[in-house]
C-alpha cells in the first residue's frame, strides 16, 4: 500500500469548487442523477431491521424507496410508489407493516416481495393480470451489517464496485455493531461541504479539542485516493495508544 498525504493526491494548483458548485439548484439536480443515482450508497444498517414486515423509507433527490425484511427476512427494496396512480405508498419514515402493503388511495395491495395481491375491481377489466405490475424492485446488497441501495436498472455489481474494501474490515467486526443511539441533524448546506469537513480536520483543534489531545490532526494518511473512495489512517499522539482511550 502506498499512503499519501491529500495534498500529494491533488491536481497542481487545486482549489475547491466555486461558489455555484453550492449553490446552484440546477447543478444540484445533476449530482443527483449523475452521482446519487448510479452509485451505491449505505442506507442504514441491517440490525436496524430486527423482525419480519419492518420497513424505513429513505428519500434521494426525487425519489423515494421503501427497505424492509419479507416475511422469510430477506431484505427487499421498493420504490415507494404505487403502480396504479403513482401515489407514495408511506408516508412515514419507518413502520412495520402488518402481512402486506397497501396503498392509502385506491387500495391497490401488495405481498412483502412487492407482488400484486389485491387491486379492486380490477377483475373486470379485459386481460388485466396481476403478476404484471409488481412494486418496481430497487437493487440492494449488505455488506459488513450495512445495507447499500442503487437506483439503476443495471448497477455494476456491488462486489464489483466495493473491491477495495472487501475484507479490509473484517478483523473489527462489524457485523456485529449493534445501533445504541441515532441522532438526526438538519443540517443547511449543500451535502459537499458536509463530506468536505467529514474528510479533514483541520477544524478539529477549534471544535474538537478533545479529539485532537488524542491524534496528531495534520497527522492522517491515504491509501484510498483514486475511484469512489478517500480514506486512511491518522496518527496517535505519542503519548496516546487505541488501548489507553476510554
Amino acid at each position: 500500500m502506498t499512503f499519501k498525504k491529500t495534498a500529494e493526491t491533488l491536481s497542481p494548483n487545486a482549489t475547491t469548487l466555486k461558489r455555484e458548485y453550492y449553490t446552484n439548484p440546477n447543478i444540484l439536480e445533476q449530482e443527483y442523477d449523475k452521482i446519487f443515482s448510479v452509485n451505491w450508497a449505505c442506507a442504514g444498517r441491517a440490525s436496524d431491521f430486527q423482525a419480519n414486515s419492518q420497513y424505513q423509507v429513505l428519500n434521494i433527490g426525487r425519489e423515494s424507496v421503501i427497505i424492509l425484511r419479507d416475511d422469510k427476512g430477506e431484505l427487499k427494496a421498493f420504490y415507494n410508489v404505487c403502480r396504479h396512480r403513482g401515489t407514495r405508498i408511506c408516508n412515514n419514515s419507518s413502520g412495520k407493516f402488518s402481512k402486506s402493503i397497501q396503498c392509502g388511495y385506491h387500495g391497490w395491495t401488495y405481498d412483502l416481495k412487492g407482488e400484486l395481491i389485491g387491486a379492486p375491481h380490477m377483475e373486470e377489466i379485459s386481460g388485466f393480470d396481476k403478476q404484471d405490475f409488481p412494486l418496481h424492485p430497487v437493487e440492494i446488497a449488505e455488506w459488513e451489517g450495512f445495507i447499500f441501495i442503487n437506483l439503476m436498472d443495471e448497477p455494476e455489481e456491488f462486489e464489483q464496485f466495493f473491491e477495495p474494501l472487501i475484507g479490509r474490515f473484517n478483523a473489527w467486526g462489524l457485523p456485529n455493531l449493534v445501533t445504541e443511539e441515532t441522532r438526526e441533524y438538519a443540517v443547511k448546506s449543500n451535502w459537499k461541504l458536509v463530506v468536505q469537513n467529514y474528510c479533514e480536520c483541520y477544524h478539529c483543534p477549534i471544535l474538537h479539542p478533545e479529539l485532537a489531545a488524542i491524534h496528531y490532526y495534520m497527522g492522517g494518511k491515504n491509501d484510498l485516493y483514486d475511484g469512489p473512495f478517500l480514506g486512511g489512517y491518522m496518527d496517535f499522539n505519542k503519548d496516546k495508544n487505541p488501548y489507553s482511550i476510554k
